[in-house]
């Protein structure tokens, strides 16, 4: 292990050393919403609520992701995919906090799938209480943490953080959740030196979402019959951090000139109308009928295809290893943030 340094959305946690100031950078989106209302409307939502979900938060959307790649790999263009947990929700930016919110709304997407799971349900009162988490929450969150001495590098940086418009990473994601006693584990992959960097940041990704055949749960009997190249897991959404921006991987797709493309849900991107309505009218993929145009668009809007050369970028991974809750020596000893080296 090793100690990972702190910096903003701008580069991942081991480049804290590197960077002294917190760098802001604006989504092309920004200039779309300039004349859309912005006023906060802070809120959270998880499935197995009672309750409509926000217009920034989408339920159904793996499922409709797995039916569209079900679509593709009919038609000979995917070869193989596999999805995270398949109740995960997208929560996209709002108006008021784009250009830097999109660290909080991974942190969302985290929360929801974390809360709603049946591996370790503990989990949920640790992230319910004493304060729920929303982006101005986990502000305070991070706050409190601060005060019981976690990370006091990325404090010195970032205190005062509540009601402010300041970059969070996911080294601030690992305070967060450390300090509720919710393990989560940091990755670095830093390919200052190298061209080859690309190859091991997705057999990483790829490892990562396919355990043993035996233990990936089909979403029904009949698609784990006829076709079981497209599948969902017991697997959490990861974070994927870069040099500008995080975003939440929800699986993989392997298309067949080999290459891969990662699938994920980028907050910074709102999900067209037509999309949105698909994804919370669909309950079953392989029964589901939407348009083939339509899934097109759906596989457009989430692949992500990583180019072959990065030389000088730097990547950091957060994932959940769902283990039991932190005891108070492990959370102790998190007070310093760690990752490792890939």
């Amino acid at each position: 292990m090793m100690s990972s340094k702190h910096g903003a959305d701008s580069g991942p946690s081991s480049s804290r050393s590197s960077t002294s100031s917190r760098k802001h950078h604006r989504s092309k989106h920004d200039s779309e919403n300039r004349d859309e209302q912005t006023a906060e409307t802070d809120s959270f939502w998880y499935q197995s609520l009672q309750t409509p979900p926000p217009s920034n938060f989408t339920p159904g959307m793996i499922l409709l992701l797995k039916y569209a790649l079900l679509n593709s790999h009919s038609r000979g263009k995917t070869r193989r995919a596999v999805l995270c947990y398949d109740r995960a929700v997208y929560v996209s930016r709002q108006s008021w906090d784009a250009g830097w919110g999109c660290g909080y709304r991974n942190f969302l997407m985290s929360c929801s799938v974390l809360m709603d799971q049946p591996l370790q349900p503990m989990y949920f009162p640790l992230l319910d209480s004493p304060i729920s988490p929303t982006v101005r929450q986990l502000q305070w969150w991070l706050e409190d943490a601060w005060a019981s001495g976690f990370d006091a590098q990325g404090a010195a940086q970032l205190s005062p953080l509540v009601d402010s418009k300041k970059w969070i990473g996911v080294s601030d994601l690992y305070t967060a959740f450390s300090s509720r006693g919710i393990p989560c584990e940091l990755v670095d992959f830093n390919y200052k030196q190298s061209f080859h960097g690309n190859d091991a940041l997705i057999q990483w990704i790829v490892d990562y979402f396919s355990p043993p055949a035996e233990t990936r749960r089909p979403t029904n009997l009949t698609e784990a019959l006829m076709n079981p190249s497209v599948t969902c897991t017991e697997k959490m959404p990861i974070i994927l951090q870069d040099g500008w921006h995080s975003r939440t991987v929800v699986g993989y797709e392997q298309i067949n000139d080999s290459t891969v493309n990662l699938l994920v849900f980028d907050p910074s991107r709102r999900p067209r109308s037509k999309i949105r309505k698909a994804a919370l009218d669909i309950d079953d993929a392989a029964s589901a009928r939407v348009e083939d145009e339509l899934l097109h668009d759906t596989l457009k809007h989430f692949r992500y295809k990583l180019f072959k050369n990065i030389f000088g970028k730097q990547w950091q991974i957060l994932y959940f290893p769902m283990t039991e809750p932190l005891t108070l020596d492990q959370m102790e000893r998190r007070k310093v943030v760690v990752s490792t080296r890939a």
